[in-house]
């Protein structure tokens, strides 16, 4: 049936891309034509590509953004309860996933990573030159592997990365560095990235670790992260799967560090933090979705069931992540839930 549906759907475009029918009258036409005697060559993948990426009809639909509140909450509804898989295992894994979710547009055999834009080739886990980055770090509350444990191995958060850059990332918060950091330059991959020498440029920047260090990521994925970060504070708000009963824990984005450093216990926490929000927000903006990044919350949709919110709808990011002025304070305050 599904395939029956994708020719009645695909069939009509196919037919206007191809030119005049052929039961057209041969006779030439009384006056010349502008048009180019033959139409162009139709890509039937992309087409199908482009019909079908993107979130199924409905999705959103009970999404109330009316106020930062409602939105919140009801984004929360329509994200919550995602099938889980197992961060490694002989069935379908966190590998598997990621290995579609992160393919290399241009080389389905290779994956490109989050940090350093390297084009490498899948291997199917284990040890290789990639591995997992949790762009939330699993110390920072889950960080217990166990099967009850979501947001360990939901894959929205987990991208393939080059292990040193994710090494030199490790568990530090993000946040603009400066020129006095340590560089980590990035690959020319995909019509982005390469370069290196001159802060910014494409290259991403450390300093330190942990709460009192910064990583800022290069410029062509710091939106992607940001994105990620807030679909975790959303989509995590304590209580228990709706389906499984496991407790889960209340995950926010703040810029307060003795919040973010009380949450790395070595325990699952019911409350954890991570940061920087007023950070991330300028990523967001500074990087807004692409391509890349739609085809990933597609490959991750269709397994996990659950979308990011913020790839389909960037508009929906300020809303419940923007700072606002507040009268006689003198200062910002997050228009958050805490």
């Amino acid at each position: 049936m599904k395939n029956a549906f994708l020719i009645l759907l695909v069939a009509p475009l196919l037919m206007a891309a191809a030119g005049p029918p052929l039961w057209a009258p041969t006779e030439a036409p009384s006056a010349p034509l502008d048009s180019p005697a033959d139409p162009p060559a139709v890509d039937i993948d992309d087409l199908l590509g482009q019909l079908l990426a993107g979130p199924p009809p409905g999705y959103y639909d009970g999404v109330d953004d009316s106020t930062p509140e409602t939105l919140r909450a009801t984004l929360h509804e329509t994200i919550d309860d995602h099938t889980w898989y197992p961060y490694s295992a002989s069935t379908t894994d966190t590998w598997d996933i990621l290995e579609s979710a992160d393919e290399d547009p241009n080389n389905p055999a290779n994956i490109l990573d989050l940090y350093k834009n390297s084009s490498l080739a899948k291997f199917g886990g284990g040890n290789g030159p990639y591995n997992r980055e949790h762009v939330w770090p699993n110390s920072y509350g889950f960080p217990d592997r166990a099967d009850d444990n979501y947001p360990y191995t939901d894959c929205h958060h987990l991208f393939l990365c080059d292990v040193s850059y994710n090494g030199d990332r490790a568990n530090t918060v993000f946040r603009d560095c400066s020129a006095a950091c340590t560089e980590r330059p990035t690959i020319f991959n995909d019509g982005e990235g390469g370069g290196s020498g001159s802060y910014p440029g494409n290259s991403n920047w450390f300093s330190g670790n942990g709460v009192t260090g910064s990583w800022e990521t290069w410029i062509g994925r710091r939106g992607d992260v940001a994105r990620a970060i807030l679909y975790m504070d959303v989509r995590y708000e304590g209580g228990t799967h709706g389906v499984t009963g496991f407790a889960e824990p209340d995950l926010i984005v703040t810029d307060d560090e003795s919040l973010i450093a009380a949450s790395s216990t070595g325990n699952n926490e019911s409350v954890a933090y991570m940061g920087m929000r007023s950070v991330l927000l300028e990523w967001h903006l500074a990087d807004p979705p692409d391509d890349k990044e739609r085809h990933r919350n597609d490959v991750i949709y269709s397994y996990q069931g659950n979308r990011n919110p913020f790839i389909d709808h960037p508009e929906w990011f300020a809303p419940i992540a923007v700072p606002v002025k507040e009268a006689g304070m003198g200062g910002l305050k997050a228009r958050f839930r805490h």
